[in-house]
């Protein structure tokens, strides 16, 4: 299934026509001031809801609306994410960090914090991102594209996808109304609809503006509810040195 993205002023979301009944009308973001995030805060302002931003440095957010709390805290911070879960009615999860050869923990500390907080509070709507390196190798598409999954998986980004993937196990036995999504390589390219099917979809990138837009669907979409998605942007060509320069190695 294809779904065209866009990108709303979040000003367009006062205007006559443009506001839509939200099932989850109050939206925590965690990983709000990474790339995906950013896109994440701007389209939900766009579309109506009440947004609170976790990020370790507000000073740096760039976003301002009178319907965004940015609140200041870290995502493995029990306290915080007790708090900020109280205020919320569904959650949805951007937390990234860069490849490294040391033991990972934030993502599984995260969902585990989650998914405690969410039980004590009973909230139910958590949608979290994790990669398409976690798809199982005999899921996978074609030849090149397990090899290099494979490459990714088990050495470049060992420590951060094994961490990736105790989040995944926690999310799925959390009893909560879950969603694990995966994209492949995420890029800053400008959205162009999006594709998604589950567990596994025809495509090697995935446009941040895209994966935005998906996430937000699935608050109003129960169709991949308790089950793994998996999202592109077909047709994206992304040149390998460019994805290993801005995207793997951070330059």
């Amino acid at each position: 299934m294809t779904a065209r993205s866009a990108e709303p002023d979040a000003a367009d979301a006062e205007l006559p026509g443009h506001r839509v009944e939200l099932r989850h009308a109050r939206l925590l973001v965690l990983g709000a001031n990474g790339p995906t995030g950013r896109h994440l805060v701007r389209q939900a302002l766009g579309r109506g809801y009440r947004t609170h931003a976790l990020t370790r440095h507000p000073e740096t957010f760039p976003i301002h609306h009178d319907r965004l709390d940015v609140i200041a805290g870290d995502a493995t911070d029990e306290s915080t994410i007790d708090a900020v879960v109280a205020d919320s009615d569904a959650v949805v999860c951007t937390i990234g960090t860069s490849f490294t050869r040391h033991p990972v923990r934030v993502y599984s500390a995260t969902a585990h914090q989650l998914v405690e907080a969410m039980r004590r509070h009973d909230k139910r709507r958590l949608v979290v991102v994790t990669s398409a390196s976690l798809t199982p190798s005999d899921q996978s598409g074609r030849t090149v594209g397990k090899a290099c999954r494979s490459l990714m998986r088990n050495y470049v980004g060992k420590t951060v996808y094994d961490d990736m993937a105790e989040m995944e196990a926690l999310v799925s036995v959390s009893g909560l109304d879950w969603t694990i999504v995966r994209p492949p390589g995420l890029t800053d390219e400008a959205g162009a609809g999006y594709a998604v099917e589950e567990t596994e979809v025809k495509g090697g990138f995935c446009s941040r503006e895209d994966l935005a837009a998906m996430l937000l669907d699935q608050l109003q979409d129960d169709r991949f509810l308790r089950k793994v998605a998996a999202v592109a942007t077909p047709g994206l060509r992304v040149g390998a040195l460019h994805m290993l320069r801005h995207e793997v190695l951070k330059r």
